[in-house]
């Protein structure tokens, strides 16, 4: 039943629910100033469920991040007809997707025609499935949270490599991009906050920007918890799963303390750790940020 239920967590955690959000029901922030402002942070999408924009955010000096430019998501292996249609109405010329070799075989995206697909793999979530199915097994007891902490720590410590082709690609290369995982809410929620540390963004908006994710996934998590206690027949405790299904403060907060503990501030950690420069700092702020 356990072994099951581990099956059954991930067909519902990874597929998506498809409803048609007419296209012209859908924002363009860039060229409708009404649309620039939180309310319409979420996009819209069939078949997404963490997808949004990062622009609007104020840098400590007093600028801030272009509507139109940065967009962060979950998998797109089962966006709509309509939902590619927006992605190219949105301008974007890139999707950068950091899943692993075998979450993109399982759930291949979905690339609208006209739009760049870059693979920069990171297999830290990877090796969460079996975790997850020892936990509903009852073969471990070890706090799940442990899980997604011990991952912001290798972000820091083993795929620095990953995350500075990712930065480089945003300062070699022109147009909008979209980056996303399978969640949108640990791999992509790293890039999301190096990327705006390296523009300016303060820590604490960063952080705020990071646990959106509970916002805009709430009743998609909710979906899911129940849908695991009803194909299990209530033998399964699916509320141990939930620190997983979103994240905590403590998650990102990790991350960075690993980050300062070894380069001393965040900022030496993408100098140093990254390899960015000031120079190209400066680069991918002149074209992300305006004043």
């Amino acid at each position: 039943m356990y072994k099951k239920a581990g099956i059954l967590f991930f067909c519902f955690a990874l597929t998506q629910c498809s409803e048609t959000i007419d296209l012209m029901d859908r924002p363009i922030h860039e060229t409708d100033s009404t649309f620039q402002n939180e309310d319409y942070r979420l996009l819209p999408m069939d078949g997404a469920h963490n997808a949004r924009e990062l622009g609007g955010y104020k840098t400590t000096d007093g600028k801030s991040v272009k509507w139109g430019m940065l967009y962060r998501s979950d998998k797109l292996s089962d966006i709509s007809d309509t939902d590619q249609v927006y992605l190219q109405n949105l301008g974007i010329k890139k999707i950068i997707d950091f899943r692993s070799k075998e979450e993109k075989e399982e759930d291949p995206d979905i690339i609208p025609k006209g739009i760049d697909y870059i693979e920069m793999p990171i297999s830290v979530d990877g090796a969460m499935r079996s975790k997850i199915e020892a936990v509903l097994k009852g073969e471990t007891n070890k706090d799940v949270k442990s899980f997604l902490i011990d991952a912001n720590k290798e972000f820091v410590s083993n795929y620095t490599d990953v995350y500075e082709e990712f930065l480089r690609n945003l300062i070699d290369d022109d147009g909008p991009a979209l980056f996303h995982c399978t969640a949108g809410k640990d791999r992509a929620g790293f890039a999301a906050a190096i990327t705006l540390i390296a523009l300016g963004v303060s820590k604490e908006d960063v952080i705020n920007d990071y646990m959106k994710t509970n916002q805009f996934t709430k009743d998609r998590i909710e979906e899911i918890i129940g849908q695991i206690k009803l194909m299990t027949l209530y033998q399964t405790d699916a509320e141990i799963l939930r620190p997983l299904l979103g994240v905590e403060r403590e998650y990102i907060e990790t991350a960075f303390q690993t980050a300062e503990e070894k380069y001393g501030s965040l900022e030496n950690f993408i100098r140093e750790g990254l390899n960015i420069s000031d120079e190209e700092i400066q680069i991918l702020r002149n074209k992300f940020l305006e004043s």
